[in-house]
């Protein structure tokens, strides 16, 4: 079975490294980014099963970065969610016609980032052992 990879895009480290720790005691596979150049060379590099991308990046805002992926054919289908400290529906919106699958408001519940994650990125099912049923 494959543990499913998230990637955080977060220049606060605060977050990043709660988000990280969380995420991993929950059996996921957490690489974190500070930045967006970062974090597309990892995209390129790894499998990457969802992208929790932060909206106030340094160098480049998390809808452009959000909009380049999207044009990208081999990281298009990768999920998205989306962090940020503004509510501001214009974001939401503009996240969403980007293609964003998600978004939480920073400070986010960490149940509620544990259930949104785990419904974008699922573990993959274990196979079935053969019972001796099957097997005769």
């Amino acid at each position: 079975m494959r543990i499913p990879r998230i990637l955080v895009i977060d220049d606060d480290p605060t977050i990043a490294r709660i988000v990280r720790l969380t995420l991993h005691s929950k059996g996921y596979d957490v690489v974190v980014a500070e930045d967006t150049h970062q974090g597309l060379k990892d995209l390129f590099q790894e499998t990457t099963d969802l992208i929790l991308l932060d909206y106030m990046l340094p160098e480049q805002n998390g809808l452009a970065f959000l909009k380049d992926i999207r044009a990208e054919p081999e990281l298009s289908h990768i999920p998205v969610i989306m962090l940020t400290t503004t509510g501001l529906s214009e974001v939401v919106q503009a996240a969403r016609l980007l293609g964003a699958n998600d978004f939480l408001t920073k400070p986010f519940d960490l149940n509620t980032l544990i259930e949104r994650v785990s419904r974008l990125a699922p573990f993959p099912e274990a196979p079935e052992a053969p019972t001796e049923e099957s097997q005769a």
